[in-house]
This record gives structure tokens, sequence and C-alpha cells, in this order.
């Protein structure tokens, strides 16, 4: 999957990430990469953070206030950042605080339109 290269660069170029997810419009993971977790550990946040993403889009929808460019949810020990994709899929960023979120948010957007062009043209 040509894609991948993709995921890789944002897990190496972003300092404390631990996981890079590209989830379909279910939540499943459709292709992981990881530093130092399990990938079953990764497929199970992946669906959580779909379920999340799906209930948020239905509310803005709802509120007619359009689609979200970025998720952040930050926990004390991690930041997790989503992004849609074309089709309803997803990449997702999770990384360890501390965390410089601009960096994070930047490359993700890139890493989202490379994505975008490669699958989706």
């Amino acid at each position: 999957m040509p894609f991948q290269y993709t995921l890789a660069n944002l897990l190496a170029h972003n300092d404390g990430a631990m996981a890079v997810l590209f989830l379909d419009e279910t939540g499943e993971t459709v292709d992981l990469t990881t530093t130092d977790l399990q990938p079953f550990q990764m497929k199970i946040a992946g669906a959580y953070v779909g379920i999340y993403l799906r209930q948020l889009a239905e509310v803005l929808s709802g509120a007619d206030l359009g689609t979200p460019e970025v998720l952040h949810i930050e926990r004390e020990d991690l930041h997790l950042y989503a992004t849609p994709l074309p089709e309803g899929y997803y990449l997702v960023l999770i990384q360890r605080r501390p965390a410089l979120v601009a960096r994070a948010r930047d490359t993700l957007l890139r890493a989202r339109d490379e994505i975008a062009r490669e699958i989706f043209g």
C-alpha cells in the first residue's frame, strides 16, 4: 500500500508519537504503524475513536455546523489527533505528552492531504 510510507513518516516526524492509524468509516483499522505498542491495543483504540468521530459528525451535521478538520483529545499522559479523509475514512495520530501540538497538527494535515491524493485522487 503506497500510503504506508506516509503513515511511517507521520510517526517518525513527531517526538513521542506512539501510533498512526488509518481508519475506515466504521472505526475499523485499515492500516497502522506503531512504535512500542501492540497493534491489537491500537485497533481497539481506533474502534473507540471511530465511535467518537461518528457521534461528533452526527452532532455537527445535525446542528448544520459542517465537519471537523481536526479533533484533538488531550489526557494527562497523551494527545490524540484525528482528521477526516474522503469517503468517511480517518487518519489518527497518538502521541505521548509533552507534545508539540502545532507541529503534530501540521504534520497530520499534510499527511491527510497526501493520503487523500494517493488513494482518493
